[in-house]
């Protein structure tokens, strides 16, 4: 069950008057940006205002093109925390997107498991990911799970490729075949993104070994597949139309569904098709062109 930011601070503050603290929090969600201002307003309960500049806290994110977390950042970050609190009762360690320490052999994170596995009892760590299937099994089960309820975004998205997307995928079509169309309008943008991704990295450090190379680039395939589905649901979810009893619910559990397949390893053509048939199948109410949200077409570029 996912909470809101709020919840999650309250119940943490419960548990550090309580002195019932875990050693490790893993803070999942979906937005990178929700979950680090959410970890900062924990260390800022650990440590006090301003945690970035305190002695006692230490950050921890992504580097170089690949946005990879090296092992010698970790080695580093594990001897910083072995010592005592500057001047705080805690140290507070701040991972973001803690799923780059896994990146190609995984040589990081492995080295950061002896901390998980035996911290110092002064030591609070803070990891944040939005893509835990890539997480090692063995880190995620040394912490406790957070799952953040995301924040309703209340602008249009950024990326044009977003906005053709919705418009095509709201377009009208009878039955069946605009099934097979979204599903191929899915299978054909993720092959674009794939694409560009592909066209990036082979322009960054060739020093970099191919194996990192090839684990970034599907790393972030399916970091913008999900935010690609993410703004399909949050289309659904400003289509409805309350007064006409219609509720998103349905297709948002189904586009729900079609992650977790995704990231269960399920054929992604056979996944997008699934969920296609059983959106057009069996939900009640689809967005007709006239009641898309006026941002997508406002968006799209002339």
């Amino acid at each position: 069950m996912s909470l809101d930011s709020d919840t999650i601070l309250l119940r943490l503050r419960e548990a550090l008057a309580a002195d019932r603290l875990a050693h490790a929090y893993l803070l999942l969600g979906s937005s990178s940006v929700q979950l680090k201002a959410l970890a900062l307003r924990i260390a800022e309960l650990l440590l006090g205002p301003r945690p970035e500049i305190h002695p006692d806290f230490h950050l921890v994110e992504p580097e170089s093109r690949l946005r990879r977390i090296p092992v010698e950042r970790m080695r580093s970050l594990m001897a910083m925390l072995a010592l005592k609190p500057y001047s705080s009762r805690f140290r507070v360690a701040l991972v973001c997107d803690a799923e780059r320490m896994c990146l190609g052999g995984g040589e990081a994170a492995n080295s950061f498991l002896k901390m998980l596995e035996e911290p110092p009892r002064d030591v609070v760590i803070l990891l944040t990911s939005t893509q835990p299937q890539m997480l090692l099994p063995t880190v995620s089960s040394r912490c406790l799970s957070l799952a953040v309820r995301a924040e309703r975004r209340a602008t249009a998205p950024e990326d044009p490729r977003h906005a053709r997307f919705l418009a095509d995928w709201f377009s009208p079509d009878p039955g069946l075949l605009r099934a097979f169309r979204r599903a191929a309008l899915l299978e054909n943008t993720v092959l674009e993104i794939r694409k560009e991704i592909e066209g990036k990295v082979s322009e960054a450090d060739e020093n970099e070994p191919e194996e990192i190379r090839a684990s970034f680039i599907e790393s972030e395939v399916d970091l913008r597949r999900e935010q690609l589905l993410a703004q399909l649901e949050e289309a659904y979810a400003k289509a409805a139309d309350p007064e006409r009893g219609e509720v998103p619910g349905r297709e948002i559990r189904i586009l729900e569904e079609l992650l977790r397949d995704l990231r269960g390893g399920l054929d992604p053509g056979l996944a997008y098709t699934r969920a296609c048939l059983e959106i057009e199948g069996s939900t009640k109410m689809s967005p007709s062109p006239r009641r898309e949200p006026s941002w997508i077409r406002k968006k799209l570029p002339n």
